[in-house]
């Protein structure tokens, strides 16, 4: 109804005897007129008997604080993973590192699955197949290395193993042959000692390189003679006269003259065998002795290196050259281990890379 306020309802109240009554309050202004006629007064709302007034509410106990453990509001901690599997963080964090490492270079590869034992594995590796742009290189078999590892190995290949032979041999290398990576082993293959860079796939062996015209060059065939083979005395070919196949010594034989005639013959004297009388100057001449002065014992004789060929140029400068992309290098000249083939691995160094 236009001009008029509008009505608030009160909340019911229960009396006593059980019934129900809803009293309506009208607004302080009541029902209004329109101006300048009034016909009702505001009327004063009755006030309720005591006993008609609502009851308080009952008060609410407190619930009581509930006691926290430290560090009860803190995350879950996930359990710990078996000591033989990498933990889901480590393999997230190094696949995604590993993707963004070979997105800058051409290769065909596999990712291999988290491997661990004990301290050996990876929680990301590939194995590598194919590695090269222009002379892509076969690995055989496939090689299981970290992505860093692979990466290296790349630009090795297209910068100086591949100029090299095109320079030196005239030929591309298409395939490694005889190689060794990922092995769970210490270094040399020792019980004891450090664990090798093998064990954590971030190592390659490599014995023999085949090219493109069918050649082979090995390291152990071809390097040639080493610092140590140079320097090592040559054996004397000489041997004892008195010396049977069978390497005893053989007693003199008796003389038989001797023997026989029990009453040795005298040695007539030669006029030769005077002594020739002093010289008139007066000067005595002393008898020359019949000893021999002792000899020196020669020096050994060092063998001559003899001028290197092709396949030898070639194997030292790639292995010179190896020391810009790898950490460390090593090759027939480090120890009689590495007679036969190269050794590159990615271990980090805090100066720079060890070459030998």
């Amino acid at each position: 109804m236009a001009g008029h306020s509008t009505a608030t309802l009160q909340k019911p109240i229960l009396l006593a005897g059980g019934i129900a009554f809803f009293f309506a309050a009208l607004s302080a202004s009541a029902i209004s007129e329109p101006a300048g006629k009034s016909t009702m007064k505001n009327v004063p709302h009755p006030a309720l008997a005591p006993w008609h007034k609502p009851s308080a509410p009952p008060a609410k106990t407190p619930k009581k604080a509930k006691l926290k453990t430290p560090g009860e509001d803190a995350a879950p901690v996930p359990p710990a993973p078996p000591p033989d599997v990498w933990s889901q963080g480590d393999v997230a964090d190094s696949l995604k590192s590993c993707v963004q490492k070979l997105a800058h270079i051409q290769a065909r590869v596999e990712i291999a699955e988290p491997f661990k034992n004990g301290r050996c594995g990876a929680p990301a590796a590939v194995k590598a197949r194919l590695i090269g742009t222009r002379h892509p290189l076969k690995v055989s078999p496939p090689a299981t290395l970290r992505c860093k590892m692979a990466v290296a190995l790349y630009w090795f290949i297209e910068k100086s193993l591949q100029p090299a032979a095109i320079s030196i041999l005239g030929s591309p290398v298409t395939n490694f042959q005889g190689i060794s990576s990922y092995s769970c082993r210490n270094r040399n293959g020792a019980k004891t000692g450090r664990l090798s860079e093998h064990a954590l796939a971030n190592a390659l062996d490599v014995g023999v390189f085949k090219l493109a015209n069918g050649k082979t060059i090995s390291v152990l065939r071809d390097w040639g003679p080493t610092v140590r083979d140079r320097e090592a005395p040559t054996e004397d070919k000489a041997k004892p006269k008195l010396v049977a196949t069978t390497g005893k010594r053989v007693a003199a034989r008796p003389n038989v003259r001797t023997q026989k005639n029990s009453q040795a013959t005298p040695i007539p004297i030669k006029k030769s065998d005077v002594l020739k009388a002093p010289e008139r100057s007066g000067r005595k001449t002393e008898p020359k002795s019949q000893l021999s002065p002792a000899r020196e014992p020669k020096p050994a004789k060092v063998a001559k290196a003899a001028p290197p060929t092709k396949e030898s140029r070639f194997l030292k400068r790639i292995h010179k050259e190896a020391c810009q992309y790898f950490g460390t290098v090593l090759g027939p000249e480090a120890n009689e281990a590495h007679r036969d083939h190269f050794h590159f691995d990615m271990a980090p160094r805090r100066r720079s890379n060890y070459c030998r």
